[in-house]
């Protein structure tokens, strides 16, 4: 009936009661997840080798189009994802960075003269390249998108900038490219290795294109594949929401609540965009197989990226009981990225070439 406490089924009341029972279910489950996200990308796979996989690459690339132009709008106060917002960024993240921007603390650390050519991967809109220009990190770069779309809105930005003599931008798949050998000084990836499978052939040809002091920089999701967060995660994220007033949990829309975080459905997410977070947990693993690693920075999102995503522009910087819920927020990831609860969910990351290769 209505208003009446929903009583736990029978298996989870059993799970609760036998010594050990809950963590074999628990166990089960997660194998049987991981078998169902295998079988699922083994679909999408099948249907690239097929055909008709190439409606799914055309798919990819309308997302890619799509995403570009949403950062467009991000950039002009429509931020609700927590890395747009530079509140955020200023309070949480860049305090990981000496308290710097991460490109200025690129140009300070790596690039003290700014190197003479970069490579940047899955540019889309261009603001990544721009930044790189703008911060003195690079003298001129290419930027590389398999949407067309991306590409064609990437050029009318940097001729916007003034900066069309300097910036180069080309439709490309990076799974299926060949780099010239020792021709870049820097290569960057920003957010697009997880929307990519063939890490290694791409590290190999990032591996193969870097000059001898050249560097490799990702900031990059390194989370779980397909946001198929665990359950004590979604649970942390659940009960930390809760604890926000209702005007900090108010919808772009202005009327609707979040009331809960739910993990997004896998089907969901491969019917939207196939290629999202496909390698995410790989990514890392991989970096490190083929090239040395500088600098890593686990910088978080855990819990923020998924508690503050729809939300995130409710909160004010002027307002100080939204400043203090949000410090409580960072200090809550804080503690749990510390004491080993959860893992960072992205990371920033600075490589080379080893040393003779």
């Amino acid at each position: 009936m209505a208003g009446e406490e929903r009583q736990p089924g029978y298996w989870r009341r059993l799970a609760g009661s036998v010594p050990g029972l809950r963590p074999a279910y628990r166990a089960v489950r997660s194998a049987c997840w991981r078998l169902r996200d295998s079988a699922a990308d083994g679909w999408w796979l099948l249907r690239a080798a097929a055909p008709f996989g190439l409606l799914s690459q055309q798919r990819v690339a309308a997302v890619w189009g799509e995403g570009a132009e949403g950062r467009q709008r991000a950039q002009h106060g429509g931020a609700t994802l927590w890395l747009d917002s530079p509140q955020v960024l200023r309070g949480y993240v860049f305090p990981q960075f000496q308290g710097k921007h991460w490109y200025q603390y690129l140009a300070d650390r790596y690039c003290p003269q700014p190197r003479t050519r970069g490579l940047s991967l899955c540019c889309g809109d261009g603001e990544i390249e721009r930044n790189l220009l703008r911060f003195r990190i690079c003298q001129m770069c290419e930027g590389l998108d398999v949407s067309s779309r991306a590409v064609e809105l990437a050029r009318h930005q940097a001729a916007a900038a003034g900066l069309a003599d300097r910036l180069a931008y080309r439709v490309a798949d990076v799974e299926r490219a060949r780099f010239t050998p020792d021709s870049c000084d820097l290569i960057v990836a920003w957010m697009a290795l997880h929307h990519l499978r063939k890490l290694g052939h791409i590290f190999r040809e990032v591996k193969r294109a870097l000059k001898p002091d050249g560097i490799f920089i990702i900031n990059e999701y390194v989370g779980p594949p397909r946001f198929q967060v665990p359950d004590d995660q979604v649970a942390c994220i659940n009960s930390l929401l809760a604890s926000l007033p209702e005007e900090l949990r108010r919808k772009p829309d202005g009327v609707t609540i979040k009331d809960r975080f739910v993990r997004p459905r896998l089907s969901e997410i491969i019917r939207h965009d196939p290629s999202e977070a496909v390698s995410s947990h790989r990514i890392l693993p991989q970096l490190r197989r083929h090239l040395a690693v500088v600098e890593e920075v686990a910088y978080g999102g855990a819990i923020l990226q998924w508690l503050l995503a729809g939300i995130v522009q409710n909160f004010r910087e002027d307002h100080p009981h939204h400043r203090a819920h949000l410090e409580r927020l960072y200090a809550a990831e804080r503690d749990a990225l510390q004491n080993g609860r959860f893992a960072s969910d992205f990371a920033f990351v600075v490589a080379k070439r080893a040393p003779g290769t």
